[in-house]
C-alpha cells in the first residue's frame, strides 16, 4: 500500500513537471507570435461589444438573420464613424492648427504659469518643485519631437501599419461576431458530454462579463470626455474639443489613464488662464472621482453581475496581483469566476435534501 502511494505521488509530480515544461514551451512559441495573437484577441473583444446589438436584431420583432444583423451593425458603425468625423474633424483641425501656430507664444507663457502654480502650491503647503517637473517633461517632449522629425518616414510607416492592423481587427471582429454560434459548436465538440452544460454556462458568462466590462469602459471614456469639455467650455478655455478627446482616450489606459486625462485641460488652463487652473483641476478631479468610484462600479456591477464592493475589490486585488493587465482584465475575470461559483453553489444546493436547505 505504501509503495503504491509513493508511485502515485511520483506520477503526480512527474505530470506536474511535464505540464510546467509544456506550458513554458507553449509560452515561448506564443511569444514569437504575440503581435498576431494580439490582433485576434482585439478582434475577439470587438465581437463582445457588437454581439448584444446583433442578438437584438436577430430576435423578435425584427428577426433578421445573423448575417444581415452583423452587416447592419457594421454599416451603422461605419456611418456613425463617418458622421462623427464629419462633425468633429473641421473643429479639430482648426484647433490643432491654432495650437501649432501659437506654440512659440505658449512656450513663452510657460515660465509665468509655472511660477504662479509653484506659488499656489507653496501657499497650500504642498512642497514640490514644479519647474523641475515641467523642465523634465519639456525635454522629453522635445526628444520625441526631434525623433519624429528625423524619422518622418518611419512615423508614416508606423501610422499606415496601425491603420492596417485596425482594419484587420475589424475584419476579425466581423468573423468572430458572425460565426460566434458556429465557433461555440465547434469548441463544444471537444468538451466531454458530462461537462457540456458547464461549458455553455461558462461561455455565456464570458460573453456577458467581458462584453459588459468593455462597454462600461467605453461609456466611462465618453462620459469623462464630455465632462472635460463641459468644464472647459464653462470656464471659457480654448481647445476644449482637443483636450476632451485626449482625456477620453487616456481613460481607456488602465492605472495611469485617470491621471493622464487631467493633463490636457490642466495644461490649457495653465497657458491660457493660470488663475483658473486649480479650479479646473479640482472640478475635474471631483467629477472623475465620482464617475470612476461611484457611478461606474454600479454600472459594471450590473454588467458583470457583481456587487459594487466586489467590483472595487476585484480591481484592487487584480492590480496588486497582475499590475497593468490585472487592471484591464481583472474585473471580467473575477466576474466569470463569481458567476461560475454561484452556478455550482446553486446546483449543489438544489441537490441537497430539503432539511439541509
Amino acid at each position: 500500500m505504501e509503495r503504491s502511494r509513493l508511485v502515485n505521488l511520483l506520477l503526480i509530480l512527474l505530470s506536474a513537471l511535464a505540464a510546467l515544461f509544456l506550458a513554458q514551451m507553449l509560452w515561448q512559441v506564443a511569444s514569437g507570435y504575440a503581435d498576431v495573437i494580439l490582433l485576434f484577441v482585439l478582434g475577439w473583444l470587438v465581437s463582445f461589444v457588437l454581439n448584444p446589438v446583433v442578438q437584438k436584431l436577430s430576435q423578435p420583432p425584427l428577426n433578421f438573420s445573423r448575417s444581415v444583423s452583423v452587416a447592419l451593425v457594421y454599416l451603422g458603425l461605419v456611418l456613425a464613424s463617418v458622421i462623427g468625423v464629419a462633425l468633429i474633424a473641421p473643429t479639430l483641425v482648426i484647433q490643432l492648427t491654432e495650437i501649432a501656430r501659437r506654440m512659440p507664444e505658449y512656450a513663452a507663457q510657460m515660465p509665468p504659469a509655472v511660477e504662479w502654480t509653484q506659488s499656489q502650491l507653496d501657499r497650500l503647503g504642498v512642497h514640490t518643485n514644479v519647474e523641475d517637473a515641467v523642465r523634465a517633461g519639456a525635454a522629453m517632449l522635445q526628444g520625441y519631437a526631434a525623433a519624429i522629425v528625423q524619422n518622418a518616414l518611419g512615423v508614416l510607416t508606423g501610422l499606415l501599419g496601425f491603420l492596417a492592423n485596425l482594419f484587420l481587427v475589424l475584419i476579425l471582429g466581423f468573423y468572430f461576431t458572425h460565426d460566434a454560434p458556429l465557433l461555440r459548436q465547434i469548441t463544444l465538440r471537444f468538451v466531454p458530454a458530462n461537462f457540456q452544460d458547464e461549458f455553455r454556462v461558462f461561455s455565456e458568462n464570458v460573453d456577458r462579463t467581458f462584453g459588459g466590462f468593455i462597454r462600461g469602459q467605453l461609456i466611462q471614456a465618453i462620459i469623462i470626455g464630455i465632462g472635460t469639455a463641459l468644464v472647459m467650455v464653462a470656464l471659457q478655455l480654448n481647445f476644449a474639443l482637443v483636450a476632451s478627446l485626449f482625456a477620453g482616450v487616456f481613460m481607456l489606459i488602465p492605472l495611469v489613464g485617470p491621471f493622464l486625462a487631467l493633463l490636457p485641460p490642466l495644461l490649457v488652463a495653465l497657458i491660457q488662464t493660470p488663475g483658473v487652473a486649480l479650479w479646473v483641476l479640482l472640478a475635474l478631479f471631483i467629477y472623475q472621482f465620482a464617475i470612476t468610484n461611484v457611478v461606474m462600479p454600479r454600472v459594471l456591477s450590473s454588467a458583470v453581475g457583481m456587487h459594487p464592493l466586489l467590483v472595487l475589490g476585484a480591481l484592487l486585488i487584480s492590480v496588486k496581483v497582475a499590475g497593468f493587465w490585472g487592471a484591464f482584465f481583472g474585473i471580467p475575470v473575477v466576474g466569470v469566476l463569481w458567476a461560475m461559483f454561484n452556478y455550482f453553489f446553486e446546483r449543489w444546493r438544489n441537490q441537497q435534501p430539503d432539511s439541509v436547505k
